[in-house]
């Protein structure tokens, strides 16, 4: 019969051995580009599929989800479609694999979002846009330090209702 050691030193060399297995398999954080080399392939790609009114906001600092948001608007639901598409296959072309897109499954979509882990593409309808806002909500942190607590604490309800709309959902209130 085998006697298991239990010793804190075995254990610590066991953690060491699995960690060691698990980092070898996982990608770096120096194998992944810049946000900003990111968000630069990202407007190339809405650019190319002629995207309209393309902005890009750096919110590091205002949030701990992502570095930029871009936006850019579509004239019909197929364009937006295009353009994310445009976007998931210029990432891919660079090795970069989006976390998701939401929205582009929607058969009238106003709306997809690309989520390309630190760089957050919204790609709306201009009456979507309009309606919500979103770079107006993100611009105000970071223009009005005296409503930055204010804005930041309405970011993440704003946010989470824009995914909910995206998917076609309805907050209870």
């Amino acid at each position: 019969m085998t006697q298991k050691d239990n010793s804190p030193a075995a254990n610590d060399a066991a953690s060491a051995q699995i960690n060691s297995t698990v980092n070898s398999t996982a990608n770096s954080p120096a194998d992944y580009p810049e946000a900003q080399t990111v968000a630069d392939w990202v407007v190339a790609a809405l650019e190319d599929l002629k995207g309209i009114d393309i902005r890009v906001l750096d919110v590091r600092g205002l949030c701990n989800f992502a570095d930029f948001m871009v936006f850019s608007s579509g004239t019909s639901d197929r364009h937006l479609k295009s353009q994310a598409n445009s976007v998931v296959e210029q990432l891919k072309a660079h090795g970069v694999r989006p976390m998701g897109v939401e929205g582009d499954d929607v058969p009238s979509t106003e709306w997809v979002l690309v989520d390309a882990i630190d760089v957050l593409v919204h790609i709306m309808l201009p009456e979507t846009r309009d309606h919500y806002q979103l770079e107006k909500l993100w611009s105000a942190q970071s223009n009005q330090a005296s409503n930055k607590a204010a804005t930041a604490a309405d970011a993440p309800a704003a946010y989470a209702t824009a995914i909910d709309k995206i998917r076609g959902s309805s907050i209870p209130k």
